[in-house]
């Protein structure tokens, strides 16, 4: 995704080396528009990879956890986004040598480091409140994710009222009764 190449020349490891700690530096690789220099980064949070992470782990289709329990996920929540945050982290920390070595995805090694994304998210919200950027994002992810999933809209739920009149003859009919009974008989 981010362009790493399994290769044992000394250029090839050199470029994955380099490239692992660009990404690092600055969440670089939370953003759409990724650059060396701080002022050159645009679109937080925007980084295709995190729509697609978001789509595999919990839009796949409309019986999905994202779909199935969208009071939880709607907007997308700060903790699973940290989450989704940290697990790219540890995929790049697989090149940061310049060889992809596997790192096992533990919460004894990534704890800290969710956590550390987790406090930037609300840092984030924080600074941001009063434009509400981060749950518009939160918002937007969640969004693209349930049409990812083939899932229609949230529709509203169903309201299925009685009239005065009709409430009123049901109470009659049990004082009289003739809840229960079948008058036919």
């Amino acid at each position: 995704m981010f362009g790493f190449h399994s290769s044992q020349s000394k250029n090839a490891i050199k470029k994955n080396r380099a490239l692992a700690e660009g990404l690092k530096e600055g969440t670089n690789f939370a953003f759409k528009h990724m650059s060396p220099e701080e002022d050159g980064r645009r679109s937080f949070l925007k980084a295709p990879l995190i729509q697609k992470i978001v789509n595999t782990m919990w839009f796949t289709n409309k019986h999905d956890d994202g779909v199935m329990f969208h009071d939880y996920f709607k907007p997308f929540p700060y903790p699973a986004l940290a989450l989704v945050l940290t697990a790219i982290e540890c995929c790049i920390d697989e090149w940061v040598t310049g060889t992809r070595t596997d790192i096992p995805f533990t919460i004894q090694e990534y704890r800290g480091v969710y956590e550390s994304h987790l406090k930037c998210l609300h840092a984030f919200e924080d600074a941001t409140k009063l434009y509400n950027i981060l749950p518009g994002i939160c918002t937007r992810l969640y969004e693209v994710g349930r049409i990812h999933s083939g899932a229609g809209p949230v529709s509203a739920p169903i309201e299925i009222t009685l009239s005065a009149r009709v409430i009123a003859a049901a109470i009659k009919e049990h004082e009289e009764g003739t809840t229960t009974e079948d008058e036919s008989d």
